[in-house]
């Protein structure tokens, strides 16, 4: 597949599969590809240079290529939109939640496992990934509301661990989204209604919809957050690919 690229330009380092320019999106990957120390090299052309920074402090290999391949993605979304410049302007609330200020284009990162996504918009999003464990976590109590509780208990072992991590997606895509952090009581937000699972959320003086991408990988729940019910259609896998010396010579 060729790749209209400048040489020295930031995207002459990777090959982004697929097509579309809508400002609802979502993009994924898996980032053991950055096991590869030249694409790990290569991501890092990528980002802004705060990401850049912030990923050469790191100790642990998992987490810096996480971190690297949440950076690659949103590259990548800022492209798609035409906003590429933005890069180095990205700033952050007083709670952490960063932003883009002027331009109609909001994102939201997330990663768990070997996987990493960016969800963006034109409206305010939160998205959230969870890898799904054999097991329930310890104090689910923390989490699920009474409501939730009780609906798990329905279900068997295997089902309740996955409808878990699916309610836990959603709640840290609404904290996400609200962008005040843990300050939310999760444990008082219930996403069942009449007897089941709901994807619309009266919350404050707004209505909020999630939507989850199960196909992404069968081992994780994700989940969008956001005002109104256009979303993506599906989520889009992001493949890099080296250039050579020789690929880009042909």
């Amino acid at each position: 597949m060729q790749h209209e690229r400048k040489a020295g330009s930031k995207d002459s380092a990777f090959c982004a599969y697929g097509k579309g320019q809508s400002m609802n999106g979502i993009l994924y990957m898996d980032v053991s590809v950055f096991e590869d120390v030249l694409l790990y090299e290569k991501g890092k052309t990528l980002l802004s240079a705060e990401r850049r920074m912030y990923i050469e402090k790191l100790k642990n290999p998992k987490t810096a290529r996480l971190s690297l391949g949440a950076g690659v993605l949103l590259f990548f979304a800022l492209q798609k939109c035409n906003y590429t410049e933005q890069l180095e302007k990205i700033k952050k609330t007083p709670l952490g939640k960063p932003y883009l200020k002027g331009i109609d284009f909001q994102f939201n990162l997330s990663h768990s496992g070997t996987y990493a996504l960016c969800a963006y918009s034109n409206r305010n999003i939160g998205a959230d990934l969870q890898q799904m464990k054999e097991k329930l976590p310890e104090k689910t109590e923390k989490i699920l509301s009474k409501d939730e509780t009780s609906f798990l208990a329905k279900f068997t072992q295997p089902e309740q661990t996955q409808l878990f991590y699916r309610l836990w997606a959603r709640k840290e895509s609404l904290i996400k989204w609200d962008g005040r952090g843990l300050r939310l009581p999760l444990q008082e937000i219930s996403f069942i209604k009449n007897g089941t699972l709901t994807d619309i959320l009266e919350w404050e003086d707004k209505t909020l919809y999630f939507k989850e991408y199960p196909k992404i990988n069968e081992n994780y729940a994700a989940c969008i957050c956001k005002e109104g019910a256009d979303f993506a259609l599906n989520a889009e896998e992001i493949t890099c690919l080296l250039y050579t010396s020789d690929a880009a010579d042909d």
